[in-house]
């Protein structure tokens, strides 16, 4: 007699992610760039060409991010304080490797003062985009018994945005830090964070870039170019970010089916 194939729902460990919500109108002359944008953002060699064509303006508009463009970031001890030149900005976009998993959206009734304190009340399209992060380091760490210790590196490494711009978070007396708040740790698990420390963090770094680079460089900056060629005029866009979201993933498991997940 044949066993029938059964199907199962598997729960994971919470994997970190963030979740970006950007306040547009709710005007239908924004729709169509908006979602045509979203659904072609998932495609990771659009978004690198739309970024590579516009790179001389991006770095124009985002002068105070000047870092965000530069490719040797995660090597140097020292932060450009200066906009890099196009090529180092075309070699950064190169590395751009896409965090974007998926979006919602919402309406909602907005009010809005300015600096001169007008109100203006209009309705407000909410995109959440979500990001997810899966580590290159958790079957390593799977395998030698820290997975916990990983998790605990990410949750620590993401959700820390209040540094100093000079700081970086690889840095020795950021593992100091993290150890010396954490409860005493194995010998093994300690060993883990001493090894992995600094190329976790760096990779940490660059998801979170690469998602600043998606939401901005890509996404609103798409939205920007449609108001001026509607001839349409908006003081300001608004964003947010959630860096200290868990994702919980329920997968469906056909029988004999091996499902690894990130813990």
């Amino acid at each position: 007699m044949v066993k029938r194939q059964e199907t199962r729902y598997l729960i994971s460990r919470s994997e970190q992610s963030i979740f970006s919500e950007i306040y547009f109108p709710k005007r239908a002359a924004y729709y169509g760039t908006i979602f045509d944008a979203l659904r072609k953002g998932y495609k990771e060699d659009v978004v690198k060409k739309y970024m590579d064509t516009n790179a001389p303006v991006l770095l124009e508009e985002y002068q105070a991010y000047p870092a965000l463009f530069d490719p040797d970031d995660y090597t140097k001890a020292r932060r450009v304080t200066e906009p890099v030149s196009v090529e180092k900005a075309r070699e950064r976009i190169k590395m751009y490797q896409s965090p974007f998993k998926g979006w919602s959206t919402y309406s909602v009734d907005g009010v809005f003062f300015d600096k001169k304190n007008k109100m203006y009340e209009e309705a407000v399209q909410v995109v959440r985009i979500m990001f997810r992060f899966q580590s290159s380091f958790a079957l390593v760490a799977e395998k030698e018994g820290c997975s916990d210790v990983l998790r605990c590196m990410l949750v620590w490494l993401a959700t820390r945005q209040g540094r100093l711009a000079g700081h970086k978070i690889w840095f020795e007396s950021e593992k100091r830090l993290f150890v010396t708040n954490q409860p005493p740790f194995p010998k093994r698990k300690r060993a883990f964070v001493e090894q992995h420390f600094a190329s976790i963090a760096r990779e940490v770094n660059k998801w979170i870039d690469d998602r600043g680079l998606f939401t901005f460089a890509y996404l609103v900056h798409k939205f920007a170019e449609n108001v001026l060629a509607e001839q349409l005029y908006e003081k300001e866009i608004w964003a947010t970010n959630l860096f200290n979201q868990n994702l919980i993933i329920t997968s469906r498991v056909e029988n004999g089916e091996n499902h690894i997940t990130q813990k």
